[in-house]
């Protein structure tokens, strides 16, 4: 009994002098390998910046790999049950549950990976949260714009007629089948066993996810067309948030937001220029890059038929797409 009565007195001690008690640890999950971009480049930088700001507060524990869920399309779910406390989540494998978010996926809209993730970030500070239910978004990144990785040979939009191609995202799929196309829906992952197998002929992708997913050595040709970046964000479980002390939150969003934004902009943008310069699966592509009045056709159309499609088929289309491109406009202005 006395023995029990010191044990608990020790535990009060502990807790009162700043340590951190079972309900404040943070789980922060990725199903991807700790080595991704995603992780390395921006959501540990994150955790190590929270942790120098909150000392014992709280502690945050990485769970990398896929350790709480291997699979991308259940992220957010994870996070909104509970199983994650905090995860990288990707509003394109959950399709029509982050409607605004979805902006910059339309092609021919963000030229690089920080204007795709600021814009993001800024829609939702804006007031533009559709989706995110019991999830707190942290910070909102995004990758570089999406190519088309063939592996057969194409020097033109025209060739892409009755190709299957992986699309990312609906958005992708539509824009693949104005093109003739034949849009097939599937992961990243799911995206290299095909490629593999021989029963796709390319995806909608990019660099970076290329890489990361072994795909590259599967394709021949890469057609360079900005076709829409990914974006993702750092979700965390309301209720968990809720319980957080106020330091701590503090922390979190300081270090989150455009900050987050930004690294991952930077991040990525890095990786792109490294694959290009370094990968010898990379330099063996077939590079085709439209131009001149074919480019300026093209980009006019898309507009005309995706970006028209998106804005009708948004609640409140109009007005979230006007004020995605009011901020793409500053962003290019200003940083």
């Amino acid at each position: 009994m006395y023995k029990n009565l010191l044990l608990a007195a020790a535990g009060v001690m502990f807790v009162s002098a700043g340590g951190a008690s079972a309900a404040d640890v943070v789980k922060v999950a990725s199903f991807v390998s700790p080595k991704s971009i995603g992780v390395t480049k921006v959501i540990k930088p994150w955790m190590e910046k929270v942790r120098a700001d909150i000392g014992n507060s709280a502690q945050l524990k990485g769970f990398w790999g896929g350790s709480l869920g291997k699979s991308p399309v259940k992220q957010y779910e994870l996070v909104k049950n509970g199983v994650a406390d905090v995860a990288w989540i990707l509003p394109g494998y959950t399709a029509g549950q982050f409607p605004e978010m979805q902006i910059v996926e339309l092609p021919f809209l963000v030229d690089n990976a920080n204007e795709a993730g600021l814009v993001v970030q800024r829609m939702h500070d804006a007031g533009h949260q559709t989706g995110l239910g019991a999830v707190k978004l942290i910070g909102a990144w995004a990758t570089s714009p999406n190519l088309l990785f063939i592996n057969k040979p194409v020097k033109s939009v025209a060739d892409l007629k009755n190709l299957k191609i992986r699309n990312a995202g609906s958005v992708g799929g539509y824009w693949l089948g104005e093109m003739g196309a034949i849009p097939q829906t599937m992961s990243a992952p799911k995206m290299t066993v095909a490629l593999n197998r021989g029963t796709i002929d390319g995806g909608q992708q990019g660099w970076t996810g290329m890489r990361t997913f072994k795909a590259m050595g599967l394709v021949t040709h890469a057609m360079d067309l900005p076709l829409g970046a990914i974006p993702f964000f750092l979700g965390m479980n309301k209720k968990k948030w809720d319980g957080l002390p106020k330091n701590v939150q503090a922390a979190f969003l300081k270090h989150g937001g455009e900050t987050i934004a930004r690294n991952g902009g930077a991040a990525y943008t890095d990786a792109v220029t490294q694959i290009l310069a370094k990968n010898d699966q990379a330099k063996k592509l077939t590079i085709v890059k439209p131009s001149g009045p074919e480019f300026d056709k093209l980009v006019a159309n898309s507009k005309k038929t995706v970006h028209s499609w998106w804005i009708k088929k948004t609640k409140n289309g109009q007005e979230v797409y006007d004020k995605a491109v009011k901020f793409l406009a500053d962003i290019r202005k200003n940083g």
